[in-house]
């Protein structure tokens, strides 16, 4: 409960419903919010995940943690065959932790510097992995239908990483909008500089009036 209750909270700053919360909140916040929420929630839950994973090396078996006919944590996270990654032999628990770990990076280092020139790429950094995230998260899927077994922690952390990577397509289409860091009380000349930035340098020249 403690993991999906963080995740629920990062759910809801990433929504609408984010601005009745926080009104006097800009909207690169609420989502850097959301998207830190989402990703302690991921991270805890994955955490829990590589000690049951643990316990099942421990006791040989995933008795310890059965909830029914189809809710089984037990019966997917102690499977010999499915229960680490594949070449890496990692638990899967251990990679879910260090993938929740770089987006929480990522996260606080755009929020402590919004304004810096590399922001863009943590937010591209973040997107991309989310990408690739989802594939696996397809595949935990796939192991958990060939297993037959549903397993509640391993759900509550792919909902996470789904929030996680929609969250940072949110950031970063907030991150073309002028008010970003602010902009609406910058001079015009930084506000080109800034455009500079996210071009690689190029801005597209004015046309000029047709009084000109």
């Amino acid at each position: 409960m403690p993991h999906i209750i963080l995740v629920l909270i990062g759910l809801v700053m990433l929504t609408t419903l984010s601005e009745k919360i926080a009104p006097n909140r800009s909207d690169k916040d609420r989502i850097l919010a959301g998207l830190f929420f989402a990703g302690l929630g991921g991270f805890t839950v994955s955490a829990h995940t590589l000690w049951m994973h643990n316990k099942a090396q421990e006791m040989g078996g995933g008795s310890f943690c059965s909830s029914g006919n189809v809710c089984d944590c037990g019966s997917v996270i102690g499977n010999a065959e499915w229960n680490t990654v594949p070449f890496l032999g990692l638990p899967w628990g251990l990679l879910g932790m260090l993938a929740f770990a770089l987006f929480m990076w990522l996260v606080i280092s755009i929020a402590k510097e919004p304004g810096a020139n590399w922001v863009i790429q943590n937010i591209k950094v973040g997107t991309n992995f989310g990408i690739l995230g989802l594939l696996i998260v397809f595949y935990l899927m796939y192991a958990e239908y060939s297993i037959g077994k549903i397993c509640q922690f391993c759900t509550t952390a792919h909902v996470a990483h789904v929030i996680v990577t929609v969250g940072f397509f949110q950031l970063a289409k907030s991150y073309e909008s002028v008010n970003w860091d602010g902009a609406s009380n910058k001079t015009t000349e930084e506000v080109v500089a800034k455009e500079r930035r996210r071009r690689g340098g190029y801005v597209a020249p004015k046309q000029a009036s047709e009084e000109e």
